[in-house]
Order: C-alpha cells, then sequence, then structure tokens
C-alpha cells in the first residue's frame, strides 16, 4: 500500500496521540524518574532529544515531566524535569551508556549505542575532517580545532580557542558555530563539564567511540538509514518524510531507499492524510 491512503481518519488521529504518549512516556504512570530509567527510555527509543519536546521524536526531559510539551518555566533552575535532564546528560554519556551532542535536528540529544553507529554511518566522509575541509565541506575553525584535538588528545574549549587562533571575543560565533558542525558530522564530542571556572572538555569520535566507528564502517548507508527510519516509525509512529529527513539527517536517496523497503515488508504505509495534520504522512501500518 504506497499510494495515497483514503482512510477514515477521525480516530485514527487519537490512537497516533495515544502511541506517541506510551512510547515517548507523557503519561504520569511511565515517566523517568532515575538514571537507570532515563538510560532504559533512551535504548527503547533508539534516540532522543535532551531538553526540546514537540519536533516528532523523544524528548528526556518530556518523559521525565510525564506530560505532553511541558512548558519551560522562567526560572529554569527550579524545573525538576530539566534539572534531572541536565544531570543524566553528565552522568550516562560519561559513562558511555549513551551518546550525547547536538546531532537531533542540530539540538541536543541522545543516541544509544546501538543506532550509534548507524547515525555515524550517515555522516561520515570520505578522508576524514581533512577530506572534508578540502572539499569545502568544513569551516576553517573546525579544522583547526581537529587538528588541535588530534595533536593534543582531549582539551578545555579555551585551550582549543587559543591553538585555532579563536580565542578573541569576535571570533566567538565563528568558533562555536564550528564547535556545532564537529557534533553534527561526529567528529568531536563533549566528553566532560568543569565547573570552576564552567566550560567544556572535547575529545575526538575516533578516541571516544572507537568501537562505534568500526562497525559504522562496516555498515552500508541504506542499511544505517533503515535501522534509523525503522525505530523511528516504531517509536513515534507517524511522520511527515521530509521532516524525518530533515531532523534525523537522512539525504532523500536514502530515505526513499529505506521507506520503500519498510513498505515492502508491510510496516508502514506511505501518503495517508489525516484530520488535524497538515500534509500527508507516513504511518505505522499497525495503527491504522
Amino acid at each position: 500500500m504506497n499510494a495515497r491512503a483514503e482512510i477514515d481518519t477521525a480516530p485514527i488521529l487519537d490512537a497516533l496521540e495515544r502511541h506517541r504518549d506510551f512510547h515517548f512516556r507523557r503519561v504520569p504512570n511511565r515517566r523517568v524518574a532515575s538514571e537507570k530509567r532515563a538510560l532504559e527510555f533512551i535504548e527503547q527509543t533508539g534516540f532522543c532529544t535532551a531538553f526540546v519536546a514537540g519536533i516528532g521524536v523523544p524528548c528526556l526531559r518530556e518523559a521525565i515531566v510525564g506530560r505532553r510539551e511541558p512548558p519551560v518555566p522562567e526560572h529554569i533552575q527550579h524545573d525538576y524535569g530539566i534539572v534531572m535532564t541536565w544531570r543524566f546528560k553528565d552522568s550516562l554519556p560519561h559513562k558511555r551508556m549513551v551518546y550525547y551532542g547536538k546531532v537531533i535536528a542540530g539540538r541536543p540529544g541522545f543516541v544509544a549505542r546501538d543506532l550509534l553507529p548507524a547515525f555515524i554511518r550517515l555522516r561520515i566522509a570520505r578522508g576524514g575532517y581533512r577530506g572534508l575541509y578540502a572539499r569545502g565541506m568544513l569551516s576553517r575553525c573546525g579544522k583547526l580545532v581537529m587538528d588541535a584535538l588530534a595533536k593534543r588528545g582531549a582539551a578545555e574549549t579555551r585551550a582549543l580557542k587559543l591553538a585555532s587562533g579563536y580565542s578573541q571575543p569576535r571570533a566567538r560565533a565563528a568558533f562555536d558555530h564550528a564547535m556545532k558542525e564537529l557534533q553534527e558530522k561526529f567528529l568531536a564530542l563533549k566528553v566532560e563539564e568543569t565547573y570552576d571556572p564552567f566550560g567544556y572538555v572535547w575529545d575526538t569520535m575516533e578516541h571516544r567511540w572507537p568501537d562505534a566507528m568500526r562497525e559504522a564502517r562496516s555498515l552500508t548507508p541504506r542499511e544505517a538509514a533503515y535501522r534509523i527510519l525503522r525505530r523511528h516509525f516504531e517509536i513515534a509512529g507517524f511522520a511527515s518524510e521530509r521532516a524525518a529527513a530533515r531532523i534525523l539527517g537522512i539525504p532523500a536517496s536514502l530515505l526513499e531507499s529505506a521507506l520503500t523497503r519498510l513498505v515492502r515488508e508491510d510496516a508502514v504505509v506511505r501518503g495517508v492524510r489525516i484530520a488535524g495534520i497538515s500534509g500527508v504522512v507516513t504511518i505505522l501500518k499497525s495503527l491504522l
């Protein structure tokens, strides 16, 4: 079933939201209340944002609060969902139980160990960071930061600013952009936070996650895209294909290949129109 589906959608929207409430843990009796449950949540969902809800993927803060899209208070230090998420984003990645970085729609988020190689495979570049730089796909600041990390090993933000020549206040925007792109391309990541004074310690993915990098190289891009999208529809229940590609960083050709395979497996239905949702969406078939 791959054509635009003509379906009585009146009861479907409620079913889809109930599916998300359960798997996103947006109900009080399933909320995350400990580090153990936070790890379980990330492993079951495969990936989630840390703080930002409402973009169609699970959110750890939302799961901690146990309701849909909880408002952000003026004083975030008084929000237990934010405080607990902040604690877990330090403790779980530090133990290498999960990956943490700006890789879900460019926002801070978590990736479970079993899906990490698939995410890496979609963003691995030929020739590493130097190859990216030579093809104009990495900023000069990003390249200099990677040079410093490759030479020095793990380093604090201040040391990287000095080593790259981007320590002046006017260079802050360029440096921040570089650190964001290094995370999105799975080249570097935060491995520690310091609090006196406050700062970050960074390292390369090759050094921090060598096992995931090796497994990533054994995957084809098609298989990587399929694994991510299969989990996405199992957990989210439905999605706009264009939004899923943007949020998860999946190229259009690989998205089409993965969805064609999911349709062939009778797992999803594409091109469904549902009252209350703009445009057409692809839906987990078991929910229709």
